[in-house]
């Protein structure tokens, strides 16, 4: 079945995910535990970080997590309407803070007009916030060639779940068969089979190598670079 539309993982797929959300990470820290450096470095390793790699783990829950995830992390046992709060206040913290480090893994709107040309609808699938990946869109001047974006808040539920597929098929008139899943984790490519989706691509711009796929990959490139001869081939 042709593919006629890719559905992109965000950060570490089309972001430079420690350029862009270490420092998010470690600001954040530094403001919610003032002077408990020790604090801060074991949240890090506990949240996925890897200072060895300097990297975040693949899978882990910097690399694949969600708001409500790392707030049960930072601040366990809060009550559920301060556990609300702290959610809304860290997914504004997103937002606002990583578009000070914002770095696009390559250029990415040349990239994307050639797949455009090709008719085919792009979208994002995050487990960011809808709002952080819209403002992430429109600072990489992106929005002309974007046609769907989703966050972990978009859908009712986050990957590995398949929502944020057909919420793309449903935006845009595909069928899952139609969609090819691209992203640097494994629930990215566990998203694409729980979806039906006709590709799962993975890439090694992010946080996995080769191993942490396993059999979910039915192609694994160097970077979305490689796309365009890729689906040429195909």
């Amino acid at each position: 079945m042709p593919i006629r539309g890719l559905l992109f993982d965000k950060d570490g797929t089309l972001i430079d995910v420690i350029g862009t959300w270490l420092p998010v990470y470690r600001e954040m820290l530094a403001e919610a535990f003032p002077g408990q450096k020790d604090h801060w470095h074991r949240m890090l390793l506990e949240s996925g970080y890897d200072p060895d790699s300097n990297n975040f783990k693949a899978n882990s829950l910097m690399a694949a997590g969600t708001t409500d995830q790392l707030v049960d992390l930072w601040w366990p046992g809060l009550a559920s309407g301060e556990r609300q709060a702290m959610i809304r206040r860290v997914d504004r913290d997103f937002s606002d803070k990583s578009v000070k480090y914002l770095q696009p893994l390559m250029p990415l709107e040349p990239l994307l007009q050639r797949l455009k040309a090709r008719s085919l609808k792009l979208g994002i699938a995050t487990n960011d916030n809808e709002a952080s990946a819209r403002s992430h869109v429109q600072l990489l001047k992106l929005d002309h060639l974007i046609d769907f974006v989703a966050g972990y808040d978009t859908v009712e539920k986050a990957k590995p779940a398949g929502d944020m597929v057909h919420a793309f098929c449903m935006a845009c008139g595909l069928r899952p068969g139609d969609v090819a899943v691209v992203g640097d984790n494994p629930h990215d490519l566990e998203m694409a089979r729980s979806a039906g989706a006709g590709l799962a691509i993975g890439v090694l711009s992010g946080n996995s190598m080769l191993q942490d796929f396993g059999s979910l990959a039915d192609v694994i490139l160097g970077t979305i670079a490689d796309l365009p001869e890729y689906l040429e081939r195909l």
